[in-house]
């Protein structure tokens, strides 16, 4: 699905607009990480971005591959006067532009359904991402609230078909992708929030109390 900047960057500041803050603040919770380095792959317009830098004191890279989204989110982040918080960035998630153990935390909304191969993928996460450091990955609307209010906005709106062009993946796939990728400290969340991918970096969830 070729995405589109403009009409990404209409939806995410009009019908999306209220799951940015929400999964922000779910990251956080679940990641409990509010200092030192952030990524954001695949960060479209900036907009989960802008959400978590808003609540943390993360400094955080904007990463996508679309010059013009990188474009988009620049202004973005100008407007909400970010510039000193977020820096856009153009890479690839299947080549990160980062050097070993730098990010305390790793975002992506959305953009996993997109990677060509995402088994290369999550391994650049795991290698940028530092000991301890926590990813929180994958797609969702934050709550089935927000996900029954969205549907019908874009059942309205002529979107529906749209996203019905979007790759599907279960968790029995995941599964399969982060244990090729010999990513063994990872959980796969599958709620009301979406379908995620919580890894943290030599963390053992077995052990979990």
């Amino acid at each position: 699905m070729e995405t589109k900047p403009e009409k990404m960057d209409k939806l995410a500041h009009a019908e999306f607009k209220d799951i940015y803050p929400l999964i922000a603040s779910q990251i956080v919770g679940k990641c409990r990480i509010k200092d030192g380095i952030c990524i954001d792959i695949g960060a479209g317009q900036g907009t989960l971005a802008i959400a978590l830098a808003k609540i943390t004191n993360l400094k955080i890279y904007s990463l996508d591959i679309s010059s013009k989204m990188h474009l988009i989110a620049t202004k973005n982040i100008e407007k909400e006067g970010l510039n000193h918080k977020i820096i856009p960035v153009i890479g690839n998630v299947h080549q990160l532009p980062f050097q070993d153990n730098f990010a305390d935390l790793i975002v992506s909304r959305g953009s996993i359904f997109f990677w060509e191969n995402k088994e290369v993928s999550f391994r650049e996460i795991y290698r940028v991402l530092k000991n301890n450091g926590c990813a929180y990955i994958g797609g969702g609307f934050g709550s089935a609230e927000l996900k029954e209010k969205i549907k019908k906005m874009k059942d309205k709106n002529g979107y529906t078909s749209d996203y019905a062009k979007i790759p599907k993946i279960d968790v029995l796939k995941l599964e399969k992708i982060l244990d090729h990728g010999q990513i063994k400290d990872y959980q796969i969340i599958n709620d009301d929030s979406g379908l995620w991918i919580l890894i943290k970096k030599n963390f053992n969830f077995k052990n979990q109390n």
